[in-house]
């Protein structure tokens, strides 16, 4: 079992590893990104893992700061809230799902909620994203 100070310490450093992962991501470091993420995704290719990131989650490129909200974990897997937010004043919400292994905790899936905004002018080729819920996982 584990005591208030051990759960505060590991908050404290998911709160870390999602401000870092989403940094990554929006700064296109998919190489830092993928370094952080489970030895399933690590396994694709980095054009491929770059290509599906702009492809299917390009806001998270767009963002312009993160927030951490919540934490909940289990002691091997950890959901921690976050929200994006843009040049234009709009927010979004997303989850960054983390496991437990022998390299410490890496994240397995990225999720955004929902944008019911239009996010021109931040995707030309997608101009409305309306009640848009994207997420990747790999199951492994």
């Amino acid at each position: 079992m584990r005591d208030t100070l051990q759960t505060l310490l590991l908050h404290q450093q998911l709160t870390d590893e999602t401000q870092i992962f989403l940094q990554a991501l929006r700064t296109n470091d998919f190489t830092h990104a993928k370094h952080m993420m489970s030895e399933v995704w690590r396994e694709m290719s980095l054009p491929d893992f770059q290509a599906m990131i702009q492809k299917e989650l390009p806001a998270f490129a767009k963002s312009t700061a993160t927030f951490v909200g919540l934490i909940m974990d289990d002691g091997q897997e950890a959901v921690v809230d976050a929200f994006l937010y843009f040049s234009n004043e709009k927010w979004a919400a997303c989850d960054v799902t983390f496991a437990r292994n022998r390299d410490g905790w890496k994240v397995i899936r990225l999720s955004l909620r929902e944008i019911d905004w239009a996010i021109e002018p931040f995707s030309p080729t997608e101009p409305s994203l309306s009640s848009r819920s994207e997420s990747m996982e790999v199951e492994g």
